[in-house]
């Protein structure tokens, strides 16, 4: 009905408005990518403070080939970033239970592969660590994920 014998439509209006829908539309999608793109956090950032100096715990990490799965992989981390795991406190609270030093010290032994706690930390500091997070971000992080109040062992 809206077209004339040559089979174009009568009203060039509508044309108009639909042509300046899709436009508007195209626009808007151009800038939402375009502001995507640009606060996107990257994948992996350099570490503002990488995590060196002394460290509390000098004993060696056991070797992630003893494991397999995330214990493997969270040996791995401790051995990579020693300096980040040994800053941390352990909230399986192996320190009074078993005289730990850090975190780091739950990975020099077979402990770290059965604890459920201590893989959970080491995990979310890396992933911290690879975010960029400074030494004192990803303690205060851990912190804040992890922390709850002791309660002694009963015998």
């Amino acid at each position: 009905m809206g077209k004339n014998k040559s089979g174009k439509n009568k009203n060039p209006s509508k044309q108009k408005r639909n042509f300046r829908f899709v436009a508007f539309v195209g626009v808007i999608a151009s800038v939402l990518a375009v502001v995507y793109m640009v606060t996107k956090p990257p994948a992996n950032v350099t570490p503002v403070a990488p995590a060196t100096g002394a460290l509390i715990e000098n004993r060696p990490v056991m070797s992630p080939a003893l494991f397999i799965g995330e214990a493997a992989e969270a040996y791995r981390i401790a051995a990579e970033i020693p300096k980040v795991i040994d800053s941390q406190f352990c909230y399986c609270h192996c320190k009074k239970n078993h005289n730990h030093k850090t975190l780091l010290t739950c990975f020099t032994n077979k402990h770290g592969a059965k604890c459920g706690i201590c893989i959970g930390e080491v995990l979310y500091a890396y992933e911290l660590y690879k975010q960029g997070k400074t030494l004192d971000e990803i303690v205060i992080a851990v912190d804040k994920k992890f922390y709850r109040p002791y309660k002694p062992q009963r015998i």
